[in-house]
């Protein structure tokens, strides 16, 4: 099974035990858990929609296999 597959199932899973309130720390802790989000340390703002206000600090960001599947996305 893939991560992004563990991630879907682990998703279903909470959502019936919690009767669809998802807490957002949750998926992402689960999410940077099975490596779908990767913490990077930065020292700059990514971009103009950057949030991050203090450098340096680290930066949850898509792992490459998701920026992949973002991007295709975009194109289809």
């Amino acid at each position: 099974m893939t991560p992004l597959e563990r991630f879907a199932l682990a998703v279903l899973e909470e959502s019936r035990d919690e009767l669809a309130d998802l807490d957002g720390g949750w998926l992402q802790d689960k999410a940077e858990e099975l490596g779908l989000l990767v913490r990077v340390q930065v020292t700059e703002p990514c971009g103009e929609g950057c949030r991050c206000e203090d450098f340096p600090q680290y930066c949850l960001r898509y792992s490459p296999e998701v920026a992949a599947l973002v991007e295709a996305k975009g194109r289809g």
